[in-house]
């Protein structure tokens, strides 16, 4: 058994390293998740600088009627057109006035990302640059094999006059600078940024090949299901930017937390076997010397004991469990000597208790035919239905009697109690020749009918009224006590129904009690009594029993 928990608990290490792994994993992929999605929200905050900044020098341009009438001339005019105004200008005007290039390098002061703003119009392309770095402006331009991660934003130049827009300004901004970004966020993979139609305008990673962008494309607008290689998209609605990044493996340190994670295990297998060799040199000593123990016991010496002071494995709770078993035996057959004498005094005190009724009904009817000889019928007959009333109690003929001897033993006692209660009680019986003989349980009606008369009768009224019903309903018996008298509350009757479904005896339900479990354990438990009652208005008592025919055995 302990080599069988042994392997249990090798293979649970087996199936907890994976746990182990696969949780570390998740961690880490979370956390780089965590990283991925605090990058991505400092890329944000710069776009939306730069956003604001190129709304800063649209607005100051769409706000100056001079600076708007410098790039009418511009767009109008050739380049050296525009020169030559510039100098008139500048020659006629004696203060210095705000032109294009003041308003521009005013707001983009210690603007390191801005590379150069452009002014064209649909017919030409680039009619006037302000080039901020020219070394990398002018890099980018000439080299074809350099990656431009460049941001273009393009605004209108409008008229004040007729809100017509006259040009457009193209800000560049440098998005090298992100790397600064994910360099100081530790992020583990490399990000990518692509725009509107999926070309990249900026990648953590220079030396990204060529198949792994091409991956991140294919998913930019579909999810990733597998774990590894994993590719998170995340999309910039107000610029229709897309953010990817591819997270492997290796980028992880998957391959070095599964083999730390591996070593340990293997430590724990380790251990686990030099206990488990130990132990079970130690089952293999206690096992002997409890075969010697059985072996003396299997010989009649009942006497044996372990002796077993302290529980400390499976061996130990057998060798307590035999010297109970040992003990209880021993007792066992103590008190079956004892018990077969007893049996044989109960059996002669039976024999000698057998004299008493006899002597009783012979008793009672020299006194009857006493009462017979003065004419006394009414006597005579309270003492017959007595005398008959004990011999069906003493009569061992079963648990089964019929309907007939259970209804002739209940109108005997209800003769008496009338008797008793003399112009007081009056009572009927209402059952069909044809259930007489079925059978029911002794002494089934007759102790419903003496709490109907102990606890319902109303002393001082002459209308108690008592009615028997048999009848049979649905293959089953039956049987209704009820009586006009007290009646009960509906607290009183819960009370009852509570006692006979939880077996509690009360003082004033014994009867019924004894009944219904009768009942219960004979026939089954949808069998039983049932109470319906109202105060001053009587109660109804009925049972339910199967229909018994002549054929059932008493039992």
């Amino acid at each position: 058994m302990l080599l069988i928990y042994s392997l249990i608990t090798i293979i649970s290490i087996f199936l907890l390293k994976d746990i182990f792994i696969n949780y570390h994993i998740d961690n880490e992929l979370q956390n780089e998740l965590d990283i991925y999605s605090e990058v991505i929200f400092n890329i944000e905050k710069r776009f939306e600088e730069q956003d604001s900044i190129t709304n800063s020098i649209a607005n100051g341009i769409n706000t100056q009627p001079k600076v708007i009438e410098e790039v009418k001339v511009l767009v109008e005019n050739t380049y050296e057109e525009y020169l030559s105004y510039k100098l008139d200008k500048f020659s006629s005007s004696n203060m210095k006035q705000i032109d294009l290039n003041y308003l521009i390098n005013t707001i983009l002061s210690d603007r390191t990302g801005a590379l150069a703003v452009c002014i064209n119009n649909k017919d030409k392309e680039y009619i006037s640059e302000i080039v901020l770095n020219h070394n990398k402006w002018y890099d980018l331009k000439i080299e074809k094999d350099i990656p431009k991660y460049i941001r273009k934003i393009t605004k209108p130049i409008k008229s004040i006059d007729s809100m017509y827009t006259i040009a457009y300004i193209d800000i560049y901004f440098d998005l090298n600078s992100l790397n600064n970004i994910v360099k100081n966020s530790n992020f583990k993979g490399n990000l990518m940024i692509f725009d509107e139609n999926n070309n990249v305008i900026f990648n953590s990673d220079k030396n990204t090949s060529a198949s792994e962008i091409n991956y991140i494309k294919d998913h930019l607008d579909k999810s990733n299901e597998q774990k590894f290689p994993m590719v998170m998209i995340k999309r910039d609605v107000q610029n229709d930017y897309k953010y990817g990044t591819m997270i492997t493996q290796e980028k992880l340190d998957v391959y070095k937390i599964k083999s730390r994670i591996t070593y340990i295990s293997l430590g724990f297998i380790v251990m686990i076997l030099i206990v488990t060799y130990f132990a079970i040199n130690q089952y293999s000593s206690k096992l002997k010397n409890m075969m010697k123990n059985i072996e003396k016991l299997k010989q009649g010496k009942l006497d044996t004991r372990f002796n077993i002071k302290q529980e400390v494995d499976e061996l130990d709770m057998i060798a307590i469990s035999i010297d109970e078993m040992s003990e209880s035996l021993q007792y066992n057959i103590n008190k079956n000597y004892i018990a077969e004498v007893k049996q044989k005094q109960a059996e002669i005190n039976a024999l000698q208790s057998q004299i008493k009724p006899h002597f009783l009904y012979n008793t009672l009817e020299v006194i009857r035919m006493s009462a017979l000889s003065s004419k006394n019928k009414e006597v005579a007959q309270m003492i017959y239905n007595l005398a008959s009333m004990f011999r069906y109690s003493t009569y061992n003929n079963g648990s089964l009697v019929s309907i007939r001897d259970e209804i002739k033993h209940s109108k005997m006692y209800l003769s008496l109690c009338s008797t008793r209660y003399k112009g007081m009680l009056d009572y009927s019986i209402h059952v069909d020749d044809k259930y007489l003989d079925y059978l029911v349980p002794k002494f089934t009606i007759q102790p419903i009918l003496e709490n109907a008369i102990n606890h319902g009768l109303r002393k001082g009224f002459c209308d108690n009224y008592i009615k028997v019903t048999i009848k049979e309903i649905d293959e089953e018996i039956e049987i209704s006590i009820k009586d006009n008298g007290n009646g009960m509350s509906e607290e009183a009757i819960r009370k009852i129904k509570d006692g006979l479904e939880k077996n509690i005896q009360k003082p004033n339900s014994i009867g019924l009690m004894n009944i219904n479990n009768r009942l219960k354990l004979n026939f089954g438990e949808q069998y039983g009594i049932y109470i319906n009652s109202r105060i001053n208005e009587g109660t109804t008592v009925s049972i339910k029993i199967p229909v018994l025919g002549d054929e059932v055995n008493n039992v």
